[in-house]
């Protein structure tokens, strides 16, 4: 029976700790999730608390299962655990019935789960935290009540922190569509080829407004308004990259199939980003990558008319724009104003709005983009297995180490006793 609770403990708590870690590491994209449940469940206007929920429910998850796996505070734990684990299974069960969003976001962009796969995940987390639940005085504590509140504060601290570096710069790991290493050429040929989606978009002309799909685009006389996810085709896409210049012309083989190297400045929120520091910054990025033979581009997740009632009229002379949705920036590169370096449609490198040294990083685009690419790649395993295994190696020790404690204290009392009978 000891070893069932053992069992018990170990598949709740890893499931926990790795949901919750992987979605803090991407708080940017679990907001995202998190809007979409929003919208399903027609609360847009709750849309603003989105990140802010989607770090403290990930936190709340990831220190959950930190507390089951290393049997501290069990009891306020269980609580928390059944608690959750109820809450998922309702989720699933809706998602199930109504189908409103093809992913859970159960695991981030790090694991896709079939609406199945979610509700039976979440029974078997169900079968493991009731018991738990049941016999949640009956663990005993090999710490104090101030020691297991310290361990937890501080793994609650180290993974809110993490969250936050990974909010005001880049996610340290990245799991989604434009992952370093990522080939879009591949992704976008096998989004064609299995008709799996028909992106639809909007346009206006003289006050009307169209919808139209991709084999069947308007002339220049229209103007190109936004990407519409209307159709439930397009969001069963696994794959979906479209951009369009000012005109509303297609163009984004001419930025994936180029044999010269390509930087994208991705801004998601042109409000927020612009300033004229900032403005003056991406003219000397654009040089810089100009004078290595490359291009650079714009990606904005907004229209002709907005960018230029911010930035002026001249702004499609002074830089190449690309406009798209809201999604696809994000995805793109998760900072405002990231970049994105592009080359043989493979995605070589990412850097964060305040992480590019023009003088400096740049100068990867002088080095064989192969290379730069793999080190990246690498660099990214790195980070993922040294991250997991340091986790739950620290979890392992501090249990141990707790338990020696208890053990050799345990061991003091008794002898205590013995000397006082002699």
């Amino acid at each position: 029976m000891r070893y069932q609770w053992v069992l018990f403990r170990i598949i709740f708590g890893l499931t926990f700790v790795l949901s919750g870690f992987v979605k803090l590491i991407d708080p940017v994209g679990t907001s995202l999730i998190v809007q979409e449940y929003f919208n399903a469940l027609h609360l847009g206007s709750l849309s603003f608390l989105s990140t802010s929920f989607g770090i403290l429910l990930s936190l709340l998850e990831f220190i959950t299962g930190v507390a089951i796996l290393m049997r501290m505070r069990m009891k306020e734990a269980a609580v928390s655990g059944l608690v959750l684990t109820v809450f998922f299974t309702i989720v699933s069960i809706f998602l199930l019935v109504f189908d409103p969003i093809k992913d859970c976001g159960c695991f981030g962009q790090a694991v896709t789960l079939t609406h199945w796969e979610t509700f039976i995940k979440n029974i078997v987390l169900l079968l493991c935290i009731i018991p738990i639940f049941i016999q949640r005085k009956k663990f005993r504590r090999d710490s104090s009540v101030l020691v297991e509140w310290l361990f937890l504060t501080i793994y609650a601290l180290l993974a809110f922190v993490l969250s936050t570096v990974s909010l005001a710069r880049l996610p340290v790991v990245e799991f989604g569509d434009f992952k370093t290493g990522a080939d879009l050429a591949i992704k976008l040929s096998e989004a064609t080829e299995k008709g799996e989606f028909e992106t639809v978009f909007l346009y206006e002309k003289g006050g009307e407004r169209v919808e139209f799909t991709l084999d069947n685009l308007p002339d220049t006389t229209w103007r190109y308004v936004e990407t519409v996810e209307t159709s439930q085709v397009q969001e069963d896409a696994p794959f979906d990259f479209y951009v369009v210049d000012g005109s509303g012309n297609h163009i984004t083989d001419s930025l994936i199939f180029t044999d010269a190297p390509v930087v994208l400045c991705s801004v998601y929120d042109v409000g927020k980003f612009y300033s004229a520091t900032r403005w003056s910054e991406l003219n000397i990025v654009r040089q810089s990558v100009e004078e290595r033979g490359g291009v650079f581009w714009i990606l904005a997740a907004s229209t002709p008319e907005e960018m230029k009632g911010i930035f002026g009229d001249g702004v499609e002379d002074m830089f190449r724009i690309g406009y798209t949705d809201y999604k696809t920036a994000i995805a793109v590169n998760r900072s405002n104003g990231g970049y994105l370096y592009l080359h043989n449609a493979f995605v070589v490198k990412k850097w964060s709005r305040q992480g590019l040294d023009p003088e400096d990083e740049l100068q990867v685009m002088e080095q064989d983009s192969d290379i730069v690419m793999i080190r990246g790649i690498i660099k990214q395993q790195l980070i993922t297995y040294v991250s997991i295994v340091v986790l739950l190696v620290s979890i392992l020790v501090i249990r141990y180490l707790c338990k020696v404690v208890a053990m050799r204290r345990l061991r003091s009392i008794r002898e205590s006793e013995n000397q006082e009978e002699l």
